[in-house]
């Protein structure tokens, strides 16, 4: 557009220079003929071509109005088009960094979901293990109380002991529903007395207010019964608890020291003590 305003004025000036070149001649003739005079001529081609200059002065600043309102607007579009180019860029940065937090997140979720099963699975482990413990403690604590019924149906003989002192007598023979045991106290209070034979122990006796009890002779109450003492004992199976119940206890806590056996007679020394019968 500026070359063309250029070539504009370029026309215009020589336009207007011939224009001027042919009223000067006309203005020679004229004078020559009596028409208006070269002045008057010259001055209306100047006029004209002041006329033409401005046009073309006004149309140049209008095609560099327009060249530069052109010059804005594509600087204009460059600059939106950078910026919806960063708004896309920033965009994409934006959806990648959502779908890594999204993977982030599902991977979190996948771990949390196999940490929360494997949580589970070892507890219903811990569980299937409690309950077998637990199922092993009770069919044991069954088999114990099975041998320990069994051992009040069935009178314990107490085995001879090394020295002349340990001896004692054998269970006693059923009489009607009681049973008869002798043997040694591990431990002993007001509500149970335990026995045993040789230091293991043979039968658990559950004492009552109505269990009578003798020490030596005299009429005492189970808890004064010494641990190491000879015990002979009555007792009788509970049918509901199936526990020995005792009836009657004779202890004895005082024994007298005794001598080695003679190695050929086989027979006590006379300082030892047998429980009556």
């Amino acid at each position: 557009m500026r070359f063309r305003a250029g070539w504009l004025l370029a026309g215009a000036a020589a336009l207007t220079l011939g224009t001027a070149c042919e009223e000067r001649d006309r203005g020679t003739q004229g004078q020559a003929s009596g028409q208006p005079t070269v002045n008057d001529q010259v001055a209306q081609a100047q006029q004209r071509s002041e006329n033409a200059f401005d046009s073309a002065r006004k149309a140049q600043e209008q095609a560099s109005s327009q060249q530069k309102e052109a010059a804005d607007a594509q600087q204009d579009l460059q600059n939106k088009q950078r910026e919806y180019q960063e708004a896309q860029a920033k965009a994409q940065s934006a959806s990648q960094q959502a779908q890594q937090t999204q993977q982030r997140a599902q991977q979190q979720t996948q771990q949390a979901q196999q940490e929360a099963q494997q949580a589970q699975q070892e507890a219903q482990q811990a569980q299937r293990q409690q309950s077998d413990a637990l199922a092993q403690q009770n069919q044991q604590a069954r088999q114990q109380s099975e041998q320990l019924r069994q051992q009040t149906q069935q009178p314990v003989a107490a085995a001879p002991a090394p020295q002349a002192q340990q001896q004692q007598q054998g269970a006693q023979a059923q009489q009607g529903s009681e049973q008869q045991i002798v043997g040694e106290v591990l431990r002993a209070n007001d509500d149970e007395l335990l026995l045993s034979s040789q230091g293991e122990p043979q039968l658990r006796l559950q004492v009552s207010p109505q269990t009578q009890v003798m020490v030596d002779g005299r009429q005492a109450s189970a808890g004064e019964i010494q641990e190491g003492s000879q015990v002979r004992a009555s007792y009788r199976t509970d049918e509901q608890s199936g526990e020995p119940q005792a009836v009657r206890i004779e202890a004895t806590s005082q024994v007298q020291p005794t001598a080695p056996a003679a190695p050929e007679s086989g027979q006590s020394t006379p300082g030892s003590q047998q429980p009556t019968q």
